[in-house]
């Protein structure tokens, strides 16, 4: 959709307007940062909050937040509403009917594997004017809907919010088992006509000598209250930044870090999940930093990030 050799993209919204925010720094340095906005045919500069953009999510035109590492601000449709952010690092936010959530200080099973690894982060909340700590039965690494994905005690795991509270969901065991083996899941997508569930995640246990190296598997996992059911794939293998959106026809789609470099995604249709490779010029790699979803458009889905070698920042978008 667009493409600058000038710039690099870290961060999308989408709302359900289908206006197209997209964050971004110019190279080279990557000190001055910058808002784009469009949508079906063009991008535009527009006036950004004043403060380097990390995580953009959106509720309508009049509502977009935009989080940076000090500081995080509301556009009304006017002007933006800056504020000072005193919390941990935001590594997801997501606005959820009448929520907004961020997803703070979360970490990401090593490439290598490392004993002793435990999954972390914090769930916020903002409760009028104050962004409070929500209390959680799993370690949340992604949202979608009244769906929250992640782990606990080292196992994949599901939670369901009833409006007040996070409820653990019951899943079936990983039909594959090792010694040692330990589990997460990554993102959740939720379908909003059928309410099929889908998320991505991983499966690792160590395979090495005294270095405890690991080696791992991609989970799948969908279904519905009650029956959902796990899909092993020894490829991607282990992919601890996975993530996911829903494709607005029932199925999914999930983005994750290939071997060699550059992003690649596998789509969740109805009966079946087909792997693919985003477009970029030739003897180079796409590589996506983030995936937003218009939800009232039946599947337009965008990614953005770079292309690389030369890191050309680079706008995506899959249509019906």
């Amino acid at each position: 959709m667009y493409n600058d050799r000038r710039d690099s993209y870290d961060a999308v919204t989408v709302t359900p307007g289908g206006a197209v925010w997209v964050a971004g720094t110019r190279r080279p340095g990557g000190v001055e940062s910058f808002l784009l906005r469009g949508g079906r045919s063009a991008f535009k500069r527009v006036t950004g909050p004043g403060f380097r953009v990390k995580r953009l999510a959106s509720a309508s035109d009049t509502r977009v937040w935009a989080f940076g590492a000090s500081r995080y601000a509301r556009w009304d449709g006017r002007r933006w509403q800056v504020k000072r952010w005193v919390h941990g690092r935001v590594d997801r936010a997501y606005s959820i009917g009448e929520n907004l959530w961020v997803i703070e200080n979360s970490n990401a099973f090593p490439p290598a594997g490392k004993a002793g690894w435990k999954a972390r982060s914090t769930l916020r909340r903002l409760t009028g004017s104050v962004w409070r700590k929500v209390p959680t039965p799993i370690v949340v690494k992604g949202l979608d809907g009244a769906w929250a994905a992640g782990s606990v005690r080292g196992k994949a795991a599901l939670a369901r919010w009833t409006g007040k509270t996070w409820r653990a969901v019951a899943l079936p065991a990983i039909p594959s088992a090792h010694a040692g083996q330990i589990s997460e899941l990554t993102d959740v997508a939720v379908d909003g006509e059928t309410g099929r569930v889908m998320a991505v995640g991983w499966a690792a246990w160590p395979c090495g000598g005294a270095k405890r190296s690991f080696c791992g598997e991609t989970l799948l996992l969908s279904g519905h209250l009650g029956s959902f059911g796990f899909e092993v794939r020894g490829e991607p293998g282990i992919q601890p930044r996975a993530q996911a959106e829903p494709d607005g026809r029932g199925g999914a789609w999930v983005v994750y870090d290939a071997k060699g470099g550059g992003s690649r995604f596998l789509h969740i249709g109805p009966g079946s999940v087909e792997p693919g490779a985003f477009p970029a010029p030739p003897n180079q790699r796409a590589s996506v930093r983030d995936l937003a979803i218009q939800l009232e458009s039946g599947g337009s889905v965008w990614a953005v990030g770079a292309a690389s070698p030369g890191g050309s920042g680079t706008i995506w978008a899959h249509r019906r």
